[in-house]
């Protein structure tokens, strides 16, 4: 369903649905005030970090991928905390508090709410902590405790102090790697053991086997954004994905077969490149037509046919373009140069089309610039910003309860006009907030041909002409299904309505 249907404008935050390593820089080891780098391996015959990293498939190296951050998260939904590891003799628990960047002191024990009972055996799942439902969450972002005895925080800086090491500062009694197999999950290995308020020494063994637990449905501070890859088509779409030194981009679907659409499906920096037509067709701007030159198929008045057997400008037919261009007027260029596309729509192979038509989403989800994203329900809107629960999306106060007719959408609680500012491909009208065909000239000419995807040519490219100056990094993807256009924003801004946003939830269901 398109946006325009409903004038809706959706922002949400979501998971990856896969993960792809980029290369990061090395970072520094996980290293306490008197200089000493954690974990270790103590070879004390107890079950350390690598052997349970093993076995549970993670890809996590227990030293180089540890780290002391994130220290502090969102919660999504369904959040589930599994008890993976003990190797102490101690009886303790683990809790969440709301983390305030101001706070000079520590969480008091009130203020931390216990997940994981004290004496709870290893192996326990634990279901019934949905934070974001609890009524003491204050529905910013979460630290976590251990709790009995001495209590231990992710935040390092609510740790005792070592004031008489050679680079004084807290004691790190938590070590943190994000999942390599599960989205937006976590493992958090705490030490147990006492800790004084200035010696020189850790006075623990530094394996950090002591309580590790591993948390699903929380995720670090912009992750599960859309963004982009930076890789060529639709392998350019992407979320932002939390790493030890903050967040990376990865793509939310792999390449495949290359078809006649206008994609690059094959993500090799060409649209629609090969042989993808039968016999006797050309694929032209996404669409297999029938080859010029030959039997029935010729040309319009003012075109002639090109080597390729496309009907081409005449200016054109001798031109031969690089890859990546078009040709028009006799000049190359990008397909989408000079195309400004209506609010909501991005500039894909000369076209202006709906990012999210094709994607498929997951209940509960949205499809935000091509990507699947979560309601905002199960994450956090931008400051500002207003989340609608009934349907999931993040509104901007004063445009809640604007209803906006077709082809307009709310900006500032007024309704603006989705063609505004738009330049649409050649031979083409913005009409009711979309890209549509003109009418033949009336002395019986023919409109330009405007831009057109030979084989060969690059994509668009993600998002040319957004109007609202909302979030259009991430690249359109089409990965079959229904699709419903939902135009981000970098800030999450976004236009609704909460009674038409139920009748789409509505719709989507039937749908899918």
């Amino acid at each position: 369903m398109r946006r325009t249907q409903l004038a809706l404008a959706f922002a949400s935050l979501g998971f990856v649905a896969m993960t792809l390593s980029f290369g990061a820089p090395a970072l520094a080891q996980v290293t306490q005030p008197n200089g000493t780098v954690m974990p270790v391996d103590s070879r004390n015959g107890e079950t350390q970090l690598y052997t349970l990293f093993s076995d549970a498939g993670e890809a996590l190296d227990y030293r180089a991928d540890g780290a002391s951050s994130p220290a502090v998260f969102s919660p999504l939904c369904a959040f589930r905390a599994t008890f993976v590891l003990k190797q102490s003799g101690s009886r303790f628990g683990v809790g969440w508090y709301n983390a305030d960047p101001a706070a000079t002191t520590p969480p008091a024990l009130g203020e931390i709410h216990v997940i994981v009972p004290a004496g709870t055996p290893v192996g326990a799942v634990i279901t019934a902590a949905d934070i974001r439902t609890d009524a003491a969450y204050a529905g910013g972002q979460i630290g976590f405790a251990l709790v009995g005895g001495q209590t231990h925080y992710t935040e390092a800086r609510f740790n005792p102090q070592c004031t008489s090491c050679a680079t004084p500062g807290p004691w790190i009694m938590a070590v943190i790697y994000p999942s390599t197999t599960t989205p937006n999950a976590f493992y958090i290995a705490f030490e147990d053991g006492s800790v004084g308020s200035s010696p020189g020494s850790f006075n623990n063994d530094g394996d950090y086997n002591d309580y590790v637990f591993l948390f699903e449905g929380i995720t670090c501070t912009g992750g599960g954004e859309p963004c982009d890859t930076g890789m060529p088509g639709i392998c350019a779409a992407g979320l932002s994905q939390c790493t030890r030194s903050g967040t990376t981009c990865a793509p939310s679907v792999v390449g495949r077969a290359e078809t006649c659409n206008g994609l690059d499906e094959d993500c090799d920096g060409m649209v629609d490149d090969g042989d993808l037509c039968a016999s006797g067709f050309v694929c032209d701007r996404g669409t297999c037509v029938g080859r010029c030159g030959s039997g029935e198929f010729t040309c319009d008045f003012g075109l002639s046919c090109s080597a390729e057997g496309f009907c081409v400008e005449e200016a054109c037919v001798t031109v031969d373009c690089p890859a990546g261009e078009v040709c028009r007027g006799g000049d190359c260029m990008a397909p989408c140069d000079g195309v400004i596309c209506p609010f909501g729509d991005a500039c894909r192979a000369g076209r202006c089309v709906d990012p999210c038509a094709g994607v498929a989403c997951d209940d509960g989800q949205f499809c935000d610039a091509g990507v699947c994203v979560e309601s905002c329900a199960c994450a956090a809107c931008a400051t500002g910003l207003t989340c609608v629960p009934a349907a999931g999306l993040c509104a901007e106060p004063s445009c809640v309860d604007v209803a906006c007719a077709l082809g307009t959408h709310c900006v500032a609680g007024a309704c603006v006009d989705d063609c505004a500012g738009a330049m649409c491909p050649a031979g083409q009208l913005c009409v009711s907030g979309l890209c549509q065909d003109a009418p033949p000239p009336p002395d019986g000419g023919v409109r330009d041909a405007g831009p057109r995807a030979d084989a060969g040519n690059t994509d668009g490219g993600p998002g040319a002409g957004a109007m609202d100056g909302g979030r259009r990094g991430a690249p359109a993807i089409d990965d079959g299904g229904c699709g419903c256009a939902v135009p981000g924003a970098g800030t999450r801004s976004a236009p609704i309505v909460a009674a038409c946003a139920l009748a789409l939830l509505l719709l989507r269901r039937r749908r899918r």
